[in-house]
């Protein structure tokens, strides 16, 4: 996460002073004002310089609606009382029970005007230009609405403005080659397709061509640090969608050309490979540690299908075919390691991996104790798959 949680009385007062509704007001007449040079990343300069007094306001703007909305009911501020009536009435509408935090919402505290400020936002991010300094930070702000729990009506509200026609837009069409843009955009495009048989529905809409999903997947496969929250987010959805009975998500399930991608085991031995390959304890970033919970997250739903034993062989498959006996599993071993120490101390973090995956904390630990057992009879452990001359798990490092 880029940024810290605002403190439970700071949240308060902002909502109470009404804060979000003041800003909504002045959104057009001073914050986002129509676009001027000033407003597009300069010679030599990145997303992230703060060129400019227009440049600086605009993104701490951004920052601030990223922070309040990040895990935090509040979040529904940002929506006027007509916005939040189309939540409930999407909820109703799917006969799902509506969102306690929508029911709780102080009403006088919300937007006000035709728009409230998350719908403004989406508006000016679909007319920023490719170049702009700004898509990285407006969809991080977009994404932190989504965070947390997954919520089917937050999802639809965003599909129905056309939010993901927009996101693949810029992935597939756009000139646009920031690194940075298009992990955000990755981040963004897997919190509002997870789990959504209509968002995979869209996307194969947009996406409806061999060419077009090509283009997709080598963007995908050209940085999976940057894509892993896609991957895990589609690979979490064709394991609950392969486990429910329902005419839509059949058909959806035979159509989909990225499901159909993902299902495939070579695909996900591909992309377990490479996570686990790209990483190592010692370079190990919040920007990156979300790629051994990427893999990790393959191998336990392998766990659950009885197949693990399969995925850990194939896994020592390839490292010898790269010609690296012991390499990738030795380093793996390692990262399990590293994460025992990180998670299980880190209520926060241990929440935030249950609630995001829908797989209990539980399950998490149990998987990562298996692939740690030390018998090297066991199926299902590291060390079954690691010969004897290349075995090297016993090294000591510290968190740092």
């Amino acid at each position: 996460m880029l940024f810290p949680f605002f403190p439970v009385q700071v949240h308060r007062m902002i909502a109470e002073f009404k804060l979000i509704p003041g800003l909504n007001n002045l959104f057009d007449k001073l914050i986002w004002r129509k676009h001027s040079a000033s407003a597009l990343v300069l010679h030599g300069h990145n997303q992230n310089c703060d060129c400019s007094p227009d440049i600086t306001l605009k993104i701490q703007f951004l920052r601030l609606l990223q922070s309040f909305s990040d895990h935090h009911e509040n979040k529904y501020l940002l929506l006027n009382n007509q916005e939040l009536n189309e939540l409930s009435a999407i909820s109703l509408k799917a006969n799902i029970p509506e969102v306690e935090a929508v029911l709780n919402t102080d009403r006088s505290l919300v937007c006000d005007g035709k728009r409230g400020l998350l719908t403004r936002l989406l508006q000016v991010m679909k007319k920023e230009p490719a170049e702009s300094s700004f898509r990285f930070w407006q969809a991080r702000a977009v994404e932190s609405f989504l965070r947390g729990t997954t919520s089917y009506a937050d999802q639809m509200f965003l599909l129905k403005r056309g939010l993901l026609e927009h996101i693949l837009y810029c992935i597939v069409d756009s000139e646009c080659k920031s690194r940075d843009v298009l992990q955000s955009y990755f981040d963004l495009l897997g919190e509002l397709m997870k789990f959504n048989v209509d968002a995979f529905k869209r996307f194969n809409k947009y996406i409806n061509t061999d060419a077009k999903f090509q283009v997709f997947l080598k963007q995908i496969n050209s940085s999976l640090v940057d894509s892993n929250m896609l991957v895990r987010c589609v690979t979490l959805s064709l394991d609950r969608f392969e486990n429910q009975v329902d005419m839509k998500v059949a058909e959806v399930l035979s159509e989909c050309r990225l499901l159909a991608y993902i299902s495939q085991v070579p695909t996900q031995m591909s992309f377990l490979f490479r996570l686990i390959n790209i990483i190592h304890v010692q370079t190990l970033t919040q920007e990156n540690v979300s790629c051994l919970n990427t893999s990790l997250v393959i191998l336990m739903l392998a766990r659950r299908k009885e197949r693990l034993p399969l995925y850990l062989r194939l896994l020592q498959r390839m490292e010898h075919s790269k010609k690296y006996p012991g390499f990738l599993l030795n380093n793996f071993h390692n990262l399990l390691r590293f994460w025992q120490q990180h998670y299980l101390h880190k209520d926060k973090d241990s929440t935030c991996l249950e609630n995001s995956s829908c797989i209990s904390f539980s399950y998490w630990k149990e998987t990562v104790s298996i692939l740690l057992n030390p018998d090297r009879q066991s199926p299902s452990a590291l060390v079954s798959y690691i010969e004897e001359p290349y075995m090297d798990i016993d090294r000591d490092f510290t968190e740092e």
